[in-house]
């Protein structure tokens, strides 16, 4: 009789499984959710306090290059240890689909990328270093966070304009590194890049190779707009709003502007995990039109850390409807942002709500999955209940 039921509903729900819609295959996806954690003395959370059952994925950053080679990062403020190396390998213990990734690099440590891309030593040396750095500590894969091949990035970096095939030529060095040490170890070891969000990064890679190189692809779609710029933007819009816009405004820095760069570049889409600030920018003594948005301003505004650069946890717990600001939503651009008139104060960033046009976006394209920077700066969580809760639940 229990064999019969069993037939009987198996029957019923074949045809939900292998259909979706009349002449369409049934598809399950298996999104990714990727952190990235960077460790910090300023802020009240550890390593020890993600919930890796929210995560599919946690890069830690940022490992830097030292005489050509992989190496922590020992400056003063940070926090990397092999004590942090440890509770990583404890939270996988707990939550064994969790991979984590050594991310090297970042806008502070990409200086000399193009030195140990340049050359076919170099790219082994590096690579080399790599496998040795995952061994050692017990991480899953790499994430290379060049900022920026050919151009663009800090002003100390190295740049030439062979960066451009180089790039790939060092993620192959990698690729090909990592799949030796993983046939030794009968394991497979991870690849991964975070990129661009503007055209200039798409001309100055192949990311089409790259792209048949990496495991994915993680597309940093913020930054659209910070305190660095004269007027008051959106950090990461989703869609361009036409009212909104100035000689010096770009109508193409918003997400999805950028995620079609990117596509068009010959990235797949299925290989292309879209970035989510965890934080916002802020300015100060911006004008009232528009409640302060595109609205020239005098600097920076209030920080977490940082002057102008807020934590999630901080804009939630103070700012909201609070002290002065209230929040708006721009329809267009699908994004919050708050103004403070006694003050001038124009905060932007990303919330629940944005979050969930962006996750129906990205479901819509049939990208990868969400990655987002970074964890201590959602130390409530709510954002992360939101992209789990979305994203990893069947």
């Amino acid at each position: 009789m229990k064999l019969m039921r069993l037939s009987m509903l198996l029957a019923a729900l074949l045809p939900a499984m292998t259909m979706a819609a009349p002449g369409k295959a049934y598809k399950v996806v298996a999104y990714k959710v990727v952190a990235y954690y960077l460790p910090s003395q300023q802020r009240q959370y550890s390593a020890a306090d993600i919930d890796a059952s929210k995560l599919t994925h946690l890069n830690y950053a940022f490992a830097l290059i030292k005489d050509g080679e992989v190496v922590a990062d020992q400056s003063s403020g940070t926090d990397q240890s092999a004590r942090d190396f440890i509770v990583l390998r404890g939270l996988k213990s707990r939550s064994p689909k969790l991979k984590t990734l050594i991310s090297v690099g970042g806008w502070a440590g990409s200086k000399d990328f193009s030195d140990v891309a340049l050359t076919p030593q170099s790219r082994k040396k590096f690579a080399d270093s790599a496998v040795v750095f995952l061994r050692k500590n017990g991480f899953d894969g790499v994430d290379i966070d060049w900022e920026f091949p050919v151009a663009g990035g800090d002003a100390a970096n190295a740049v030439r304009p062979e960066d451009k095939q180089n790039y790939t030529l060092l993620l192959q060095a990698l690729r090909e590194r990592l799949d030796s040490a993983g046939k030794q170890e009968h394991r497979n070891y991870l690849l991964t890049a975070a990129v661009g969000n503007n055209q200039a990064f798409f001309q100055n890679t192949e990311m089409a190779k790259v792209a048949a190189i990496l495991d994915w692809v993680n597309i940093m779609t913020y930054d659209f707009s910070g305190p660095w710029s004269k007027f008051a933007g959106h950090v990461a819009p989703l869609y361009n709003d036409p009212a909104l816009a100035r000689p010096d405004a770009n109508p193409l820095f918003n997400v999805s502007s950028t995620v079609e760069l990117a596509l068009q570049a010959g990235v797949p889409a299925a290989k292309l995990v879209l970035g989510m600030p965890f934080y916002g920018y802020s300015w100060k003594q911006c004008g009232a039109p528009q409640h302060g948005q595109h609205q020239d301003c005098n600097g920076k505004g209030r920080g977490s850390v940082e002057p102008g650069e807020l934590d999630f946890a901080d804009i939630s717990g103070a700012l909201v409807n609070r002290n002065g600001f209230t929040r708006y939503w721009n329809e267009a651009a699908k994004v919050p942002y708050l103004f403070n008139p006694d003050t001038g104060e124009f905060v932007s960033y990303d919330d629940v709500e944005s979050l969930d046009y962006k996750i129906k976006y990205l479901k819509q394209m049939g990208l990868g999955g969400a990655m987002f920077w970074q964890l201590s700066a959602d130390r409530n969580a709510v954002l992360l209940d939101k992209v789990a809760a979305d994203l990893l639940k069947p």
